[in-house]
């Protein structure tokens, strides 16, 4: 080793040294020399591809001509892919992505010249590169794996298998037994004796490595490593500053507005317990209620996403969890309570229903955290009132200390405890050396199982072994394997489809954009319409495509504008983090829905129940009519044309035929006939116009009549 000390004294302009106030940093010139020769290759393989992606918008936007001249409606088939080109529900604006040239050190004069090698420096200064030692920083890169593809496949199955389902002692048994079976085979390869051997050679080990604990001043955002020496105080000195930034690093508080409120326990486990206590206590709710309450929830349809209480009501709620008083609160209680209790202490409770409508919700406007506040408030208040002093506890003095948790962290969805214990069983399996540093093991848990994906991908490219795919995916959580995007994309907007599902007046024909949630589709078979169904939604796109002229599959002799009856049934559709299914997937769970429609007279908009008996995907391209035409968009270089999306997704619903009963409007409840209306062409409803999920009770009045409760519940939006 050289005991020559090597001179930082050369400016480095590239990307990577003036990330500073400077903008260049002094290195060794050796190093120097590295650093710009890679800033030269990138340069050009960055030309390379923008002269590539040129081309190819070039291409692009050459329009495509139809069956007809003049025609400017063009046909398109959506695949399962999160975006498409559509019409009402994108950007209409082009997209164009540049890249700009990166200079080096243009404000001085030695900065310019630093790219550059002087012409006395000797050959043997000048330090080449070659593509390994440029793709030597990919995480994936494996040099050491076999280059046999079954080696390969066998080294990276152990280490999956290994990770997922394997602790270490086990692991070593099993890489001991894989070798002995290559030995027997007499295969010239064997894995590594140890797990983290093994780990390394196939790149596993590459994902965590730097993983490091750090400590950030939340001034001037100077990173310190928290396996260093940290101080108390961030010792940096900002640039022409003499003094240190002197802010504390570890924050110290004792006020109530640092800790977060759990609204798990708070507003479940907490209050809703507490008062069917006191009911049952001041016999409120005697041991008949309750068995007329449990005969009544049997007949209760609840949604996927909520527990049913298919006996703890009669048991007068007995060793109820968090995820059943959830569903008490938001679904059973406005039903079964209106005929038990007191109105003043029903009306009480409705209250507090409602704040917990408001804030469960995984996004949640600032209006609505105020009125949730509200109906917190006013619950507490009318309690104190109500009841004696002893009903009011400090868990409910913290209801009214949830607006300022939320305004300060977030929808509850990000802490409260559900997930937490959920997965107490996956943080009980990991390893750790029962000292401190488990939020490391935890994280290089969480990546490595978030890279196995990327591993697979890696492999199959390597070796284009196709018949090891089935195996592989089954040791990752979920796998979506690598996907070219067609040409010409455009993003899904959020706010487009959640106007087109609370406004009827939208219009709204299918085929525009569904939410990156629903793909891929869950597809099955292709199959073909019942001829009942069939009549309905040849008259849909009548009527969504305003042209008369479209004809029954059977006349396709007579015009070849005609709608094929032809679909693709869908197992589900997840739409933002709901599920929808139709009633033949899973009973009627998650088929029960409600979606907006005009009211007869054109000046009300209501709001009707019904249940999705299939949802399917149905491809249609409409004649090029004047009515029908696409638009031109014009943008900066010339007018390009929008793409028609040929495949719409839709929901066969039956209505429930409706009641114009408010009575129970107060509760959030509402009532229909559980008999269903005649269909009609609005039975084919685009899944973009859903509204939200419902659960439903049969109820029976005085005069023996039956009807259906129908409780409409919060719509969740995971955005």
């Amino acid at each position: 080793m050289s005991t020559i000390p090597e001179l930082y004294n050369e400016k480095c302009h590239c990307a990577g040294c003036s990330q500073n106030d400077l903008g260049y940093s002094f290195v060794a010139r050796r190093t120097a020399q590295r650093h710009n020769k890679r800033a030269r290759l990138n340069a050009i393989r960055c030309e390379r591809d923008m002269s590539t992606q040129r081309n190819m918008m070039e291409v692009d936007d050459e329009p495509i001509l139809t069956h007809q001249p003049g025609a400017l409606e063009e046909s398109y088939t959506q695949t399962n892919s999160p975006v498409w080109e559509g019409a009402s529900m994108s950007d209409t604006e082009d997209v164009s992505v540049t890249n700009d040239a990166i200079s080096n050190g243009d404000n001085d004069d030695s900065g310019s010249n630093s790219n550059e090698i002087s012409e006395d420096e000797s050959e043997d200064d000048v330090i080449e590169l070659d593509d390994n030692e440029l793709n030597s920083e990919d995480p994936f890169a494996t040099p050491d794996m076999p280059q046999n593809p079954v080696h390969r496949f066998i080294a990276t199955f152990v280490v999956m298998f290994a990770s997922r389902y394997v602790v270490d002692k086990g692991a070593v048994v099993l890489i001991e037994f894989i070798n002995k079976l290559l030995t027997i085979y007499e295969q010239d390869f064997q894995l590594p004796l140890s797990l983290p051997g093994l780990q390394r050679m196939t790149g596993f080990s590459a994902m965590t490595k730097g993983i490091k604990k750090f400590v950030v001043c939340q001034d001037c955002h100077k990173v310190y490593e928290e396996s260093a020496s940290v101080p108390s105080h961030c010792d940096f000195v900002k640039l022409g500053v003499r003094s240190s930034c002197n802010c504390q690093l570890t924050k110290t508080s004792a006020s109530v507005r640092g800790t977060i409120i759990d609204p798990m326990h708070n507003l479940f486990l907490g209050t809703p317990k507490r008062l069917m206590d006191r009911w049952i206590k001041d016999e409120d709710i005697q041991d008949g209620d309750f068995a007329a309450m449990q005969k009544t929830a049997e007949t209760m349809i609840v949604p996927g996403g909520y527990t049913s209480l298919n006996s703890k009501i009669g048991k007068q709620f007995s060793y109820m969890k968090a995820d059943e008083w959830k569903s008490w609160v938001l679904v059973y209680s406005p039903v079964l309570l209106k005929d038990v209790l007191a109105k003043d202490r029903f009306e009480n409770w409705i209250n507090f229903v409602d704040a917990c409508r408001l804030l469960i919700k995984p996004t949640i406007t600032f209006d609505e955290v105020n009125t949730a506040h509200q109906f917190l408030q006013t619950f507490c208040t009318r309690c104190d009132e109500l009841y004696n002093a002893e009903i009011l506890t400090c868990n409910m003095h913290l209801h009214l200390h949830l607006r300022d948790t939320i305004r300060d962290f977030g929808p509850v969805y990000g802490y409260w405890l559900f997930g937490f214990e959920r997965f107490n069983g996956l943080l009980k399996n990991l390893k750790t050396n029962r000292k401190i540093g488990f939020e490391e093991t935890f994280m290089k848990k969480f990546i490595e199982d978030v890279h196995k994906d990327d591993l697979v991908n890696s492999f199959l490219q390597s070796t284009r072994q196709t018949s090891a795919f089935p195996l592989l995916t089954k040791l990752t959580s979920s796998f979506t394997p690598a996907t070219i995007p067609s040409i010409r994309q455009r993003t899904f907007r959020i706010q487009s489809f959640v106007e087109a599902s609370e406004d009827p007046n939208v219009l709204v024909k299918g085929n525009e954009p569904l939410p990156p949630s629903a793909f891929p589709l869950s597809l099955k078979s292709a199959t073909t319409m019942s001829d009942i169904h069939y009549v309905h939604l040849l008259q849909y796109y009548k009527v969504a495509y305003n042209n008369e002229q479209l004809v029954h599959f059977q006349q396709a002799s007579e015009s070849p504008y005609f709608v094929d009856n032809t679909i693709t049934l869908l197992k589900y559709i997840n739409i933002l983090g709901q599920v929808y299914k139709g009633k033949g997937e899973s009973g009627s769970r998650g088929s029960l829905v409600q979606a907006k429609f005009i009211g007869s007279t054109g000046e009300h908009i209501i709001a009707y129940t019904g249940q999705i008996q299939y949802i399917f995907t149905h491809s249609f391209t409409p004649p090029p009519t004047s009515s029908s035409l696409t638009p031109l968009l014009r943008t900066h270089r010339r007018p390009t044309q929008l793409l028609h999306n040929s495949q719409h997704t839709f929901a066969f619903i039956k209505w429930y035929t409706p009641e114009n009963d408010k009575s129970r409007e107060y509760e959030h409840v509402e009532t229909c006939f559980p008999t269903f209306s005649p269909d009609d062409f609005q039975c084919v409803l685009p899944v973009h116009r859903i509204m939200l999920e419902v659960a439903t009770a049969e109820h029976t009045t005085r005069r023996k009549v039956k009807k259906m409760l129908v409780i409409p519940l919060p719509k969740k939006q995971y955005i």
